[in-house]
């Protein structure tokens, strides 16, 4: 689930992101899963370098484009890298901004805010329309980044139909980090006693995630 498993030093250059745009839209799977995977790797590239800013200014400019292109895909495995590219880019480019600073007379604290938003309005539309649990669990790492309690009722979901290695690393990084900031931060606290009380059933019954259950178990307990 770390982002730095999809680094691979290259340059993302406006024309080798145009291009991966034209093929977003392929009738071809292949060609389309590739030009995803190429926007998931610049969201995922190392901050601070000469991707940068490109890539911020990109996204930020074409995101209209870039969310009709894939507006509408149906494979699961494509809307996979799709939402994770959107929730890097979010987390990453945006909410990280503070860390690196860009000098471009494009970007506008309106328009970089726009991305967010309308990235907010597809991710949640999918909802509506897929139920394969690949998706929601990315829909639901997503929206963890904005603290929404409703991710914690998907994830529960997932795990009683998903427990690939990929699916456990993703959901186990959403407890560690939430018990992390529920630590630091009562305002951080974005799971019921409920919620919190279903997941751990299905982590002890499925034997599954052992460490984030012992931490969800302290939780209740309030060590």
């Amino acid at each position: 689930s770390d982002c730095r498993n999809y680094r691979k030093f290259m340059r993302y250059t406006k024309e080798i992101l145009d291009a991966a745009l034209l093929n977003l839209q392929n009738s071809d799977v292949k060609e389309r899963k590739k030009a995803a995977t190429v926007f998931m790797k610049a969201a995922c590239a190392e901050l601070g370098t000469k991707n940068t800013k490109p890539v911020k200014e990109w996204f930020v400019l074409n995101i209209d484009d870039y969310l009709t292109s894939i507006k509408k895909e149906t494979d699961n495995e494509i809307l996979w890298i799709n939402i994770y590219t959107l929730q890097q880019f979010c987390d990453r480019y945006i909410n990280s901004a503070y860390l690196f600073k860009i000098n471009s007379d494009t970007l506008t604290e309106d328009n970089i805010k726009a991305v967010e938003e309308k990235a907010k309005v597809y991710v949640k539309d999918l909802l509506t329309e897929h139920k394969h649990p690949k998706v929601l669990q990315a829909i639901a790492s997503f929206f963890r980044i904005y603290r929404e309690p409703f991710v914690w009722d998907i994830f529960t979901e997932v795990l009683k139909k998903k427990r690939d290695k990929l699916t456990l690393s993703h959901i186990g990084l959403a407890i560690r980090q939430y018990c992390n900031l529920s630590r630091e931060s009562a305002e951080s606290d974005y799971i019921s006693d409920l919620q919190l009380r279903k997941l751990l059933e299905v982590l002890e019954t499925e034997k599954i995630l052992q460490r984030e259950a012992e931490l969800l178990r302290n939780k209740l307990t309030g060590e």
